[in-house]
């Protein structure tokens, strides 16, 4: 389980919980289309590669932060998961 906080210029952070596989791709591809991007076939494995790398990220660090436009997707091990 992760901590996600989606932030945009501007706006409160959105403040979620996710799985970290399947949510967190969901929460990659969410973001990304907000900032007005289309997704193609050829950007799916580039992309899950991305959100797995953060993942691992923040597993081994502790945080980790994907950047897309003016929307940043910030990454933490939920406190649970970790006890």
């Amino acid at each position: 389980m992760y901590r996600i906080a989606i932030v945009r210029k501007g706006q409160p952070a959105d403040r979620r919980i996710c799985d970290g596989r399947g949510e967190l791709r969901d929460i990659v591809w969410e973001v990304i289309r907000a900032e007005g991007a289309t997704i193609t076939d050829a950007d799916h494995a580039p992309l899950m590669e991305l959100a797995a790398n953060a993942r691992n990220l923040a597993d081994n660090e502790g945080f980790a932060a994907l950047e897309f436009g003016s929307a940043a997707i910030t990454i933490r091990p939920h406190a649970e998961a970790a006890a």
